[in-house]
């Protein structure tokens, strides 16, 4: 194990023990998809209830939440709250500007979770312990005024979008779905791989010749993110109808 994840998993270790030494359920920072798949392959949890809960079903940033094992985990005790930023604007801010204004506030990253963007709307989930202070001194994001409303829960956040996209490849091999996927030729993927820029369910990876497997998670920076769902039947030369769908 690599020292960064040593890390993690240390962490997730004190936690456990702070929630036997309390007796009260006890919870991390908001965690990448790549954390928490360390923590779930290297923490034994036995003598405590574990749960990952980012705010709402579906949420890729989570918190660890560790409960006494006679204590149900319940996503209502997790310290989330949720920032409805409006623009004055119909639509045009993106990820990085809402990610921007949050960093400009002097914010960690690990202090928020997921950003959902819907039209001029965004909501956006941060530790309960910084969300007034973000609510009061947010005024822009970007050069546009903005107005915010502070939520405690998840009930009007729209589902991220996703679009069913085809696309005909020579085999799974990640270099070549990803070439398929993006519009890029198989060297030009096979670039994008080995300088770093793509991650296979959360995890950065350089193996050109990966198999990708049906509901994988394919990010590529400046490209997008996929979720791979099926290779369907070939064409008459070989090749591969493959079917994903695309966050947009």
């Amino acid at each position: 194990m690599d020292n960064g994840n040593a890390l993690i998993t240390a962490r997730a270790n004190d936690l456990i023990r702070q929630c036997e030494r309390s007796a009260s359920v006890k919870f991390s920072a908001f965690l990448d998809g790549a954390q928490q798949r360390i923590i779930s392959e290297n923490v034994n949890f036995y003598g405590c209830a574990a749960k990952f809960f980012g705010g709402y079903n579906g949420a890729e940033r989570k918190m660890l939440g560790v409960f006494p094992e006679w204590e149900e985990p319940d996503d209502g005790a997790f310290p989330i709250k949720t920032l409805k930023i409006t623009s004055v604007y119909s639509d045009g801010l993106t990820h990085r500007d809402y990610l921007g204004t949050l960093m400009g506030q002097g914010i960690d990253r690990s202090k928020t979770g997921d950003i959902i963007i819907d039209g001029s709307t965004a909501y956006i989930f941060v530790c309960a312990d910084i969300a007034s202070y973000l609510a009061e001194n947010i005024k822009k994001v970007g050069n546009r005024g903005v107005k915010i409303e502070l939520c405690s829960g998840a009930a009007d956040i729209p589902e991220p979008k996703r679009e069913r996209v085809g696309a005909v490849c020579a085999s799974l091999r990640l270099d070549s779905v990803i070439g398929a996927l993006c519009g890029v030729s198989r060297s030009e993927s096979a670039r994008l791989i080995n300088s770093e820029r793509v991650k296979l369910n959360h995890i950065e990876c350089t193996d050109v010749s990966k198999t990708v497997q049906s509901g994988d998670l394919i990010s590529v920076r400046g490209f997008g993110r996929f979720v791979f769902l099926s290779a369907d039947g070939m064409t008459r030369k070989g090749r591969l109808h493959v079917t994903a769908e695309k966050y947009i």
